[in-house]
């Protein structure tokens, strides 16, 4: 079941790709550096119960990561950060509480709209972000899983 979520939301990124104007897709794992992929050498993703794969056009494997490990998955630039100072003035979204009752808090945000979409890819609430900062009222979503998409990320939250 796992892994027809990632399949989903996977198939949702891929088909906004072009609107993102992106060269990479980075995979984010929960602890340790992203891995990066460039858009134009992948040529298919596969997804299994356990592992998220990503093959070039010649069925070479790029990049393999287990889905339990997998924090976000977003198409953007990687990231190179060079010194203390690169850490220091990069920006760091956090989306809290997770998991969460009735509320979600969005903090230093970059972009102007976030969607919630349940695990099936539909479309379930649009907000707008005030100086990179929102407080959504998710309580009247069923529980369960959904996505958030803030322009190229995508954090997964669950409503308990």
């Amino acid at each position: 079941m796992e892994s027809k979520k990632l399949f989903l939301l996977f198939s949702v990124l891929w088909t906004l790709s072009p609107l993102c104007a992106e060269n990479s897709l980075i995979i984010q794992p929960l602890t340790g550096d992203e891995q990066a992929n460039a858009l134009a050498q992948i040529g298919y993703v596969k997804v299994t119960p356990d592992s998220l794969f990503v093959f070039s056009h010649g069925d070479f494997l790029l990049s393999k990561a287990a889905i339990k490990d997998i924090r976000h998955i977003r198409y953007g630039e990687p990231k190179e950060l060079t010194g203390i100072d690169d850490v220091l003035s990069a920006t760091i979204c956090r989306v809290y509480p997770n998991p969460t009752q009735d509320k979600l808090v969005i903090e230093n945000a970059e972009g102007e709209k976030v969607y919630i979409f349940d695990i099936n890819g539909r479309l379930l609430q649009t907000a707008n972000l005030q100086d990179g900062n929102a407080t959504l009222n998710v309580s009247p979503l069923p529980l369960g899983e959904y996505l958030l998409l803030l322009n190229s990320q995508t954090v997964k939250f669950i409503k308990h």
